[in-house]
């Protein structure tokens, strides 16, 4: 191979390396999934506050004012609703389904409700309540 083609080669593999790994990167810190945590709790924002971060990936700190484990629904859920219970609007939903539910040593309702927590992940919207998917069990804390 000429010194031509041997440089292009290394170029390309060079490029497909640093794609992969920026790729991997944004997987496992969660950019890129919109799920893993790009903050830490140690500058939490508080539940109030959460609807003004739809979209971006955070850390949330709050009350679990209500936690229930809904098996009959699509996904077992649990939900944590921090604040206020459901169905008061003017709450922050953590959902936690099945597959990641299983994960735990006890059931997330045993292990939170009635606590203080803080939640790593993207805060989304659904239906005017801002919501944080847990993704990993690790992602959440006791305060």
């Amino acid at each position: 191979m000429d010194k031509r083609r041997w440089q292009n080669a290394v170029g390309i593999a060079v490029a497909v390396l640093f794609v992969i790994g920026f790729g991997l990167s944004r997987v496992i810190g969660g950019a890129g999934t919109g799920d893993g945590p790009a903050a830490t709790c140690d500058d939490p924002v508080d539940w109030q506050q959460a609807g003004e971060l739809d979209g971006r990936a955070t850390a949330i700190v709050g009350p679990v004012v209500r936690a229930s484990h809904e098996p009959e629904v699509g996904g077992g859920p649990t939900f944590l609703n921090l604040g206020n219970p459901h169905p008061d609007p003017e709450r922050f939903d953590v959902v936690i389904y099945q597959d990641v539910r299983d994960r735990f040593d006890r059931p997330p309702e045993d292990l939170f409700d009635g606590r203080e927590i803080c939640v790593l992940g993207r805060v989304r919207d659904r239906d005017g309540v801002p919501q944080i998917i847990l993704d990993n069990p690790g992602w959440i804390t006791t305060r």
